[in-house]
């Protein structure tokens, strides 16, 4: 369902904007008033994104990891500067086709992918390439289990790889060693 909901000061419209937009998946436009550029995207849980949007070290973590365009901007030139437009609410199974039509439409400037839903078009800024081109790819975070019933030790040279002897995702064992929790009730993790 075409909307077109314009959210002008969106700094001072939080409440309103997370209330209006609670439950509901769609794709929408940022717009920097000072030049113009847009950003489109979309979510199936559009007051869960926004409320991203609103936390400053959100934006300062994703900048630094992954050179947003879009959070960068929001960071120079502050929220008072964008407007926040939703421009079709629409069933989730659609979503990435409707981002596609409107980053289509509007050729938005802090879009770093050019697909809606892909990272094809996507180019790593320099300083990423530089750190990938020197990090050693033959050790990661050297992480080390504790077996907690025989105290047995092992090391490992990362996180993948432990993932991998443990037969979980590196995600999983990322979130079990940086919430301090006890993996299969049986061994302590510590990344080094």
């Amino acid at each position: 369902m075409l909307c077109n909901i314009t959210y002008k000061n969106i700094l001072e419209k939080k409440p309103v904007i997370l209330l209006d937009n609670k439950n509901k998946s769609g794709v929408y436009k940022l717009t920097n008033i000072i030049t113009n550029e847009c950003y489109i995207g979309s979510s199936s849980n559009l007051s869960k994104r926004f409320y991203r949007y609103f936390s400053i070290n959100y934006l300062k973590d994703k900048t630094e990891r992954y050179n947003s365009r879009i959070y960068t901007a929001i960071l120079n030139y502050g929220y008072n500067k964008f407007n926040l437009e939703i421009l079709e609410y629409c069933d989730k199974n659609l979503l990435i086709k409707k981002e596609q039509y409107f980053m289509d439409l509007y050729k938005p400037k802090y879009n770093i992918a050019l697909k809606a839903g892909s990272l094809l078009g996507f180019k790593h800024s320099e300083k990423t390439k530089l750190k990938l081109k020197n990090r050693n790819n033959k050790t990661g975070h050297r992480t080390i289990l504790i077996n907690k019933k025989n105290n047995h030790i092992k090391e490992y040279s990362s996180i993948r790889a432990a993932a991998k002897d443990l037969n979980i995702s590196h995600t999983t064992l990322l979130r079990y060693i940086n919430g301090n929790k006890l993996l299969k009730d049986a061994y302590f993790l510590f990344r080094k």
